[in-house]
């Protein structure tokens, strides 16, 4: 008799064990689905504010193709057949950390060397933020008419990042396509912190639980 009360209180043991077990999973499959849901809203509207976000842009040509067509000449002695950009490059201003709210310009220089076929070219010029976490997920992308002729261009996007948005470096790219082709691209990281000191350098702010 002694012998089946031990076996059946080992049994409730184990039995309290794995009771105690099953719950411990539950409670942290509970946790770990609350914080996942906290992470896709903060992902959502964090998306949504940017989408929301107006981005401006201009272009104007600064040399014409007849200069830029000169230079390429001395240079390699002829004109290539169709039209080809032959310079890009970008920068971010005021600098790689503002505050919420500040104007950030993107601006770029396009240089463009009309071809011998006479060729009526289309380039454009886009910029896509991405996602401060996963920076495969675009947020916002915006593409733009940049010229349909040889010459030298500059270039602005510009925008303000909203307030309430999180904290952290939000990557920035620009793309310059020429007849539909990608022909260059440029990446800057854009961190956003809640103070930026008067030399344009950011420190992020700790921020309660």
């Amino acid at each position: 008799m002694q012998r089946w009360i031990g076996v059946l209180a080992l049994a409730g043991l184990a039995a309290s064990q794995s009771q105690a077990g099953f719950f411990d999973e539950l409670v942290n499959a509970v946790e770990q689905t609350a914080k996942d849901t906290a992470k896709q809203v903060v992902v959502q509207t964090t998306s949504q504010m940017v989408r929301d976000m107006i981005i401006g842009y201009t272009i104007e040509q600064v040399r014409s193709d007849d200069e830029v067509a000169e230079d390429y000449r001395r240079e390699h002695g002829d004109l290539p057949v169709n039209t080809r950009v032959s310079s890009y490059r970008t920068e971010i201003q005021p600098g790689t950390s503002v505050s919420p709210g500040t104007e950030v310009k993107v601006r770029s220089w396009i240089e463009v060397v009309p071809g011998r076929s006479g060729d009526k070219p289309v380039i454009e010029e886009r910029l896509t933020i991405w996602d401060n976490e996963d920076n495969s997920v675009a947020l916002k992308s915006m593409t733009k008419a940049a010229g349909k002729r040889g010459g030298a261009f500059s270039g602005e996007f510009t925008f303000a990042l909203p307030e309430g948005l999180p904290q952290g470096v939000y990557p920035v790219s620009t793309d310059l396509m020429l007849n539909g082709e990608q022909v260059g691209d440029q990446k800057h990281g854009l961190q956003l912190v809640l103070w930026v000191n008067p030399v344009g350098e950011g420190q992020l702010v700790a921020l309660a639980p």
